[in-house]
């Protein structure tokens, strides 16, 4: 899961409520959010344990897109890479 510090938060409130039209809200980075990770989960612990592994990279982006949509939706370029990578794991899963 991601938290996102109270100051944050407010910023972001704040910026939405007095945004311009047109105004790109994804341009305004992720400061003040913390990535938590579960360490007995069994794919954290497959990256903890092989940190040089084929696929890490791969698992690493996805568990934190997971975590960034419980926040809220991803912007579409984020998204179709979600998808995208979602369905080569799936393909790695029928070899």
């Amino acid at each position: 899961m991601i938290t996102v510090s109270e100051e944050s938060r407010r910023m972001q409130d704040m910026m939405k409520m007095y945004a311009m039209p047109g105004m790109d809200m994804g341009a305004m980075g992720r400061e003040g959010e913390t990535l938590v990770l579960n360490a007995n989960n069994q794919l954290v612990s497959y990256v903890l344990d092989n940190k040089e592994g084929e696929n890490v990279e791969l698992i690493c982006e996805q568990l934190y897109d997971l975590a960034l949509l419980q926040q809220a939706p991803l912007q579409p370029e984020a998204m179709t890479k979600f998808i995208s990578r979602s369905n080569k794991i799936m393909m790695l899963l029928t070899k």
